[in-house]
């Protein structure tokens, strides 16, 4: 494996030193410049000595705040994090059909995030809401996860003025822009276009996260055979060197700055053009991202419960299940999409939602292993009930029963049904998703600074009657968004 990689890492830095990549921000190509770094025209030649020598300077582990320490997360080593999907504008209702998403979808993942114990990061592009002017929903977005949840904040890529607007808005939150800088309180996902391409907007995004002290994820996502080359090797070759020259950018800006090494390489079907995310080639490309993040010291991003199915079924499980078991297994800091994304990202599902939480339980509960003892090893148990005996009505087994038996959330065991199965397994799915939004307590947030936040957003051209929707959106509406 490591010769495997120190190819990849060999012509990644081949790539940057003699083919470059396109810089589309004028400020960032002298930044780099001054920094001694090649360039011609739009295009930045970085040479290998100089992108060991600043990749080196990013920390090899940070932690995201949250407004609420218990959910702070911690990137690097060992530590898994999760982050539930991403960038959708549609949502996907049990029988397939599709819908614009709404403010109201937000609200209910941001809801559905901040209750679950497998997530410690909250907003971002949960859902794009089409009921909201598409130039202000950064705001929106951004003061509805605030509202709703106290967990780490997930941002979105941005240009201008759009960016500075959630930087402010940070400041806001945490009381002044010298207290933003003082840690991260944000993650920034920045995307870069492959091939070897960064645009105004990922540029832009760096530069004011970095200024700002923020973290960010950088994630090229090169597809073998459309925007990169067919073969796995080399894709991951372009992608590798597409991460590095992010993460250089990143810390010639500002020394220091917390980055995940993010390489999202996947694979096209060249008989349709479209993006497999749900096949094996995705999941070991993620396995070796994963080991290049941990040979450059880095916190590593990753990809965890994503399919190419069009709707919940078999397909969506077992693609999912096998990118989130190869997410845990390498130990990737961040999972992105661990749950409710379908159909190669195109929509988000409130029934994929809780399967993916289902699969994050076993995934955990598989890789934490059988605890070896003299006590779990039960042998004065076995010798008690001896040849021919029964452990059903043992103490032991009474004792235990609680803490030692696997059972299922979801899934159907009784031996009879009266009805369709998929129609009982939905209502298990919906009578959950309802139980946990019915348990839902709005986190506390000072009267203060909402009000400041309030006042931003009015300010900033926002409706004051999205503001209220956002506040006052009611419990009663939930059962609606995922039965329309």
């Amino acid at each position: 494996m490591e010769d495997k990689l120190d190819q990849i890492h060999e012509t990644a830095l081949k790539i940057l030193n003699d083919i470059g990549i396109n810089l589309f921000h004028p400020e960032v190509l002298d930044i780099v410049q001054q920094k001694g770094v090649r360039v011609s025209g739009r295009r930045a030649f970085f040479q290998p000595e100089q992108v060991m020598h600043w990749v080196r300077k990013a920390p090899n582990q940070f932690t995201l705040h949250a407004r609420n320490p218990k959910y702070n997360a911690v990137f690097g080593d060992d530590n898994v994090q999760c982050s539930p999907g991403y960038g959708c504008a549609q949502i996907i209702t049990a029988d397939g059909n599709r819908r614009d998403a709404l403010l109201g979808d937000y609200i209910a993942f941001a809801k559905l995030t901040h209750q679950s114990e497998y997530f410690n990061l909250n907003g971002g592009i949960l859902a794009q809401p089409c009921d909201v002017p598409a130039d202000k929903s950064h705001l929106v977005m951004l003061y509805a996860a605030i509202l709703h949840s106290d967990k780490c904040l997930i941002g979105m890529p941005a240009a201008g003025e759009k960016i500075q607007e959630i930087m402010d808005m940070m400041a806001l939150l945490c009381g002044g822009k010298e207290r933003l800088i003082q840690k991260p309180r944000i993650l920034i996902p920045i995307s870069i276009l492959s091939p070897l391409q960064i645009d105004e907007m990922g540029l832009q995004s760096i530069l004011m996260a970095a200024r700002h002290g923020q973290a960010m994820n950088i994630s090229p996502a090169p597809a073998a055979g459309t925007t990169g080359p067919i073969s796995l090797a080399g894709n991951l070759a372009l992608a590798n060197a597409e991460t590095l020259a992010g993460i250089v950018i990143a810390q010639m800006i500002a020394e220091g700055t917390p980055v995940l090494f993010g390489l999202q390489a996947s694979i096209a079907d060249l008989k349709t053009g479209k993006i497999l995310i749900g096949s094996p080639a995705f999941a070991l490309q993620g396995h070796y991202g994963a080991r290049l993040a941990r040979k450059y010291g880095l916190p590593s991003r990753g990809s965890g419960n994503i399919t190419d199915a069009n709707w919940v079924s078999v397909q969506s499980s077992y693609e999912s299940m096998m990118s989130m078991l190869v997410a845990f297994q390498n130990k990737v800091n961040l999972i992105v999409h661990s749950a409710g994304i379908l159909d190669t990202f195109a929509g988000m599902s409130y029934e994929k939602y809780m399967v993916d939480l289902e699969i994050i339980r076993r995934v955990k509960s598989f890789l934490h292993g059988i605890e070896i003892s003299e006590d779990e090893l039960s042998f004065d148990v076995i010798q008690e009930v001896g040849p021919g005996g029964e452990f059903l009505t043992s103490l032991d087994t009474l004792e235990k029963v609680r803490t030692h038996a696997w059972n299922s959330e979801l899934s159907l065991n009784e031996p009879k049904f009266d009805r369709q199965l998929n129609d009982q397994f939905l209502e298990i799915v919906h009578r959950q998703l309802q139980h946990i939004l019915d348990s839902y307590q709005k986190p506390g947030l000072d009267a203060n600074v909402q009000n400041q936040l309030e006042r931003y957003l009015v300010q900033a051209g926002i409706d004051p009657k999205t503001i209220e929707a956002i506040k006052n959106k009611q419990r009663k509406d939930n059962n609606d968004l995922w039965q329309s």
